[in-house]
């Protein structure tokens, strides 16, 4: 349906789901003094192919049910009504989720509901059906006849509230008359189907459907020829990988078979469990099964807290008081006297001895009298009316010559829009804080990457060879020119002389050697600030040591089923020690581990990362989370 800001009395203040029986919100229902009065969840019964109105007509006169119904496992109902052809039932509302979402979100984060917790939220359906069937309304004990998971809601304290005891018999009926969505065929028995009576064991049905998907993770399909006992038999739990335990294989097969042959009731079946679960060494407890709903939506639950905290704080403007119009009615000349007979009492018939001319007279006279208050009333009164009311409206548009006339008041529209708009401003208020610093973390680790990347380049890059300096050549030596030659003399035998000393040759000068260019001076390296992100593995850089000790929760259903895990966490400790963010760098291992790793992380404290004079940084850092059985 197209969502109004409003719906009747309340104000929808966020839509919560959808399934085949309609749309949930959060709502609010205004108070006198202009905030939220009370918070309710609301259920719009407007499924998809949905007869709103024959559905009202089925559960109008049931509101004496949510005055009778006191239990902690039933939600408490506050209202019942419709709007247009939409009917709706509202709660107390319930931080959680239904159990069709919670089946959803399991799957997703491959996170299989462990059995402890399956066993725990039948079990508290199951109460929540015994204490209504004990119940007495109008003399007849109360059935609720359509018990599926999207009308279960698990709160995020870990606790069970079945809903939906007001429209059961209405959905009963539209299912017989040929309405039910394929999601919902399963939960309900097959005398439900048929448009059969509602007889008190069909709950036990659900009842067994829903433990069979809370156990396995599947939905129950369609039954064989033989039934659902060779299903029940191949059945697995998918965080053991076996069978399940033959207690639970015995409980199932009675509740998934046809009526003569089922438990009595849910007050039986609610016996028959609990001893079960006594017998098998149970352990179930809210505790846990509230820590499993925080590791599945713990973003989600965040989120709602702020926003309830907001709409606590949520002030509406008040809404225009209600123009009167005064209309002077204008007597219409088709009028007669018979048209206001409803208001006046007739006049007595007149009897045997009265004359006819006295009536004759008397109804001149009336006449003549209502034509005048008629005269003075159109030619003096409405004049005078018009004339006073025009000067007024003269005199007010001389003391304000272009204002325009004030609106009766904000539109629902506009409402609306400040609404939206209030909501808005706080989710970005509250998210601020954590974005401006996540931008400043992201600038101060683009700034180093570019100092390192620069520092890199000059290091690698090959230095120049030296230009040597042009010089002029030496000039060479002149050489004398060559004597004439002689004719050589006849050789005398003397004795021999001593050989002349030759003369050496001056050495030529050498040409200067050219000096290599000094080098580019380098910048100096920036100076590390305190508080700056720094890469692991700088230089002089003393990595975070961790100071506390890890404290890891141990996931509850893995250590009940002894499973063991190595969780690979990286940190970003601030130069204070903190942990600022925390991600999972390894696989993930799943049964709730990587949850509490990170949890764990989060609330580590450090020795921050610092340079050798003592300067303190932020730096990321890595860890592993071990979680051993016994340990």
């Amino acid at each position: 349906m197209n969502i109004p800001e409003e719906f009747g009395k309340y104000l929808l203040l966020k839509k919560l789901s959808e399934d085949p029986l309609g749309e949930t919100f959060r709502a609010g229902r205004a108070g006198k003094g202009g905030g939220i009065e009370q918070v309710v969840l609301l259920r719009v019964l407007n499924g998809k192919g949905m007869d709103g109105e024959a559905l009202w007509q089925k559960v109008s006169d049931r509101t004496a049910i949510q005055q009778a119904l006191r239990s902690p496992n039933i939600g408490s109902g506050v209202d019942l009504g419709k709007v247009r052809s939409f009917p709706y039932i509202a709660y107390d509302y319930v931080s959680g989720k239904n159990l069709a979402t919670l089946f959803a979100q399991a799957e997703r984060q491959y996170s299989p509901i462990p059995t402890d917790h399956a066993l725990l939220i039948s079990e508290r359906i199951a109460l929540a059906l015994a204490a209504a069937y004990e119940t007495k309304v109008q003399d007849a004990r109360v059935l609720h006849g359509f018990v599926t998971p999207h009308l279960v809601m698990i709160s995020n304290e870990g606790e069970a509230r079945l809903l939906g005891f007001e429209a059961a018999p209405g959905l009963r009926a539209l299912a017989a008359a040929g309405w039910v969505d394929p999601v919902l065929r399963p939960y309900l028995a097959p005398e439900v189907l048929d448009g059969s009576p509602a007889h008190k064991a069909d709950d036990v049905w659900s009842l067994g459907a829903i433990l069979y998907e809370l156990l396995t993770g599947e939905r129950l399909p369609a039954p064989g020829a033989d039934g659902y006992g060779a299903l029940i038999d191949a059945a697995l739990l998918p965080n053991e990988g076996t069978p399940l335990p033959p207690a639970i294989v015995g409980l199932l097969k009675k509740s998934l078979v046809a009526r003569d042959q089922r438990i009595a009731d849910a007050l039986t079946w609610h016996k028959t469990l609990s001893k079960l679960m006594i017998d098998g060494q149970y352990s179930p407890t809210t505790f846990n099964l509230a820590f499993f709903m925080h590791n599945l939506f713990r973003e989600e639950i965040e989120r709602e807290s702020k926003e309830v905290e907001a709409e606590k704080k949520l002030e509406l403007p008040p809404k225009p008081a209600a123009t009167v119009q005064i209309q002077v009615p204008v007597p219409d000349p088709r009028e007669s006297t018979a048209v206001r007979q409803g208001a006046a009492p007739a006049a007595p018939p007149p009897t045997a001895g009265s004359s006819s001319k006295a009536g004759l007279f008397i109804g001149l006279a009336a006449a003549l009298v209502l034509g005048g208050l008629a005269a003075w009333y159109f030619l003096v009164q409405v004049p005078a009316s018009r004339k006073a009311a025009e000067m007024a409206a003269a005199a007010q548009a001389q003391a304000q010559p272009a204002q325009p006339a004030a609106p009766a008041g904000p539109t629902r529209e506009e409402l609306e829009e400040q609404i939206r708009t209030m909501l808005d401003a706080q989710g970005q208020q509250m998210e601020a804080k954590y974005q401006e610093q996540l931008k400043q973390l992201q600038q101060q680790l683009e700034q180093t990457k570019r100092r390192e990347e620069q520092a890199a380049r000059q290091a690698s890059a090959p230095v120049p060879a030296p230009v040597p300096e042009r010089t002029e050549p030496a000039p060479e030596p002149v050489k004398p020119a060559p004597e004439p030659v002689k004719p050589a003399p006849e050789p005398v035998a003397t004795p021999p002389a001593p050989a002349p000393a030759q003369e050496k040759p001056e050495p030529k000068p050498e040409p200067a050697r050219p000096q290599p260019a000094p080098a580019p001076a380098q910048p100096a390296p920036r100076q590390i600030q305190y508080g700056d992100l720094v890469t692991a593995g700088t230089p002089g850089i003393t990595p975070p040591k961790l100071k506390s000790r890890l404290d890891p929760r141990y996931p509850s259903g893995a250590q009940r089923l002894n499973k063991s895990a190595v969780v690979d966490i990286r940190v970003l400790v601030d130069e204070k020690g903190a942990v600022l963010d925390a991600q999972r760098s390894g696989p993930k291992a799943g049964f709730g581990f990587d949850e509490a790793a990170l949890d764990a992380a989060r609330r580590a404290t450090f020795q921050a990362a610092q340079t050798r004079d003592g300067v303190r940084v932020k730096m990321w850092t890595n860890l592993r989370v071990s979680f051993q059985p016994g340990r």
